[in-house]
């Protein structure tokens, strides 16, 4: 009779569709590696696996590069993001980007292979908000456009996902999840908790009620907006 090694579980924190080559489960011995290539340059970042930090590299193409070799247990993988702060050299006020809506959509294991487009609105404390459009698709570099977009944005926004419950998601018990494409959205719940739901766990027409709020974001991606 063959021997096969148990697989262990990586806990990805509800990320895994932001890291590009992960797999749910590996053999113990067997070297993980990872990319994570929506990298903002604005944010520091720390990988941490059980709460301890790991050591990442860099590659032009595909992002942080995260690597390690699979212990005999299920492992939680945690990426930690925090905004910094720019200040310019006449020391005027400190501006600072809060994520207020962040939409992601990615295709994988497609024919033409995998790519994705991600919307996220800022709120830097001005009178507009930040939009910030990343997009990649196999074989290319990813592209980044910017927009100064008003407030009117959010606003429709937070209509929809208070309209279609999404902070309630979590506590249904008729949720289901897809293959092929991947969903997700992050929001600031009225309580001021952040909440991330995703096609990983949904309601039946979860998919095109997330489409709703990229739909907005995409509204305002236009040349109106478009940051100078």
């Amino acid at each position: 009779m063959p021997f096969f090694k148990k697989k262990y579980k990586i806990d990805f924190c509800g990320q895994k569709e932001w890291y590009t080559n992960a797999r749910e489960s590996y053999k113990p011995g067997e070297r993980v590696k990872l990319y994570y290539p929506h990298i903002a340059t604005d944010t520091n970042y720390t990988f941490t696996l059980d709460g301890e930090c790991i050591n990442h590299g860099y590659d032009e193409k595909k992002g942080f590069v995260i690597s390690f070799t699979m212990p005999e247990k299920d492992v939680k993988l945690e990426c930690v993001s925090k905004n910094t702060m720019i200040i310019d050299t006449e020391l005027k006020p400190v501006e600072k980007e809060v994520v207020l809506i962040d939409y992601y959509r990615a295709t994988v294991a497609t024919v033409g292979g995998d790519g994705y487009k991600e919307s996220v609105l800022y709120d830097r404390g001005g009178d507009s908000l930040l939009l910030r459009c990343y997009s990649k698709s196999f074989g290319s570099d990813e592209t980044v456009v910017e927009y100064l977009v008003p407030r009117d944005a959010l606003e429709e926004c937070q209509k929809i996902i208070k309209k279609n419950k999404l902070n309630e998601w979590k506590d249904r018990d008729d949720l289901v999840a897809i293959t092929g494409a991947r969903v997700a959205v992050r929001f600031i719940n009225d309580d001021g908790s952040r909440i991330r739901v995703s096609s990983e766990a949904m309601p039946e027409n979860g998919k095109e009620l997330m489409y709703e709020v990229g739909a907005v974001l995409g509204k305002y991606a236009n040349d109106e907006y478009l940051k100078a």
